[in-house]
């Protein structure tokens, strides 16, 4: 199994819409876990693990971030994993 952790805040609808992907390409990555995590509740976590960004997706030293994650990129960061 594979941890991705999806930083993102509840307020921000780029979030949403990277959210609503992720979710999307999971079913095709059964070994993937994802956490999720607040960003705005958790700026030590989430600084400490280099997101500076959000949204965000963190696999071990791997990191995606940017103003808009589109779908292909988080497909191909799952499956660079």
């Amino acid at each position: 199994m594979k941890t991705v952790t999806f930083y993102h805040s509840m307020i921000c609808p780029r979030c949403h819409m990277a959210g609503r992907s992720l979710d999307a390409l999971l079913a095709e990555f059964p070994e993937v876990v994802l956490e999720r995590v607040e960003y705005l509740t958790h700026l030590g976590e989430a600084h400490s693990a280099g997101v500076r960004t959000i949204p965000a997706l963190v696999a071990g030293r791997q990191r995606l971030s940017g103003f808009y994650l589109t779908r292909g990129a988080i497909r191909r960061f799952l499956e660079a994993l």
